[in-house]
Order: structure tokens, then sequence, then C-alpha cells
């Protein structure tokens, strides 16, 4: 199992910027006038901004899953093609025309 952590911040949001100033992680920036978790893969799990938060809208959850269902953090550049060269088939030679 691999732990992750889920950051929910709910409509009760002001929008008051007490968990950005207090995250020691700066997880949190507002955007739209509310709370969002933007670096949730920054996140210790002090759990400052739920106990901070005065309109109680943060949870932080740790969740368990399986090793499969984790997403990769960031995404790998697609892989080249490489041609491989082939020999020429025996019997098939190339003979230069001499003139």
């Amino acid at each position: 199992m691999v732990k992750v952590v889920k950051i929910i911040v709910d409509s009760k949001c002001t929008g008051c910027e007490t968990c950005v100033n207090n995250c020691p992680a700066g997880v949190y920036e507002i955007k739209g006038g509310k709370s969002v978790p933007v670096r949730v893969e920054e996140c210790i799990l002090c759990r400052t901004c739920e106990s901070q938060c005065p309109e109680g809208a943060i949870q932080v959850i740790e969740v368990e899953i399986e090793p499969a269902e984790v997403k990769p953090q960031k995404a790998e550049a697609p892989k080249r093609k490489i041609k491989k060269k082939t020999s020429p088939k025996p019997g098939k030679s190339k003979k230069k025309s001499s003139h």
C-alpha cells in the first residue's frame, strides 16, 4: 500500500488566507476568492490548515491505495523509435557499374 494525501476545501471557505499564511509547506493559494491546494504533494500532514481554518472548511485525509493506482507525478517524455540497420539479403549484392 502507498499513502497519499487528499485535501478537501469545501464551500464554507471564505478565502481568508489563514491556510495560505500558516501552512509551513506552502500547499495553498487563493484563486477565485477561495483556498486551493495547489501543491498537495508537498503536504507534510501537520494539519495546521485544519486546526487554524476559522470556518472548518479544510479536511486533510491520508489515503492508502494500491501501487497500481498511483499516478506518476511527472509525465515521461515519449520514447523515440530507433530504426535498426538491416544487412542486405544474401544474393542481392549491389555492384558498381564501370564505364
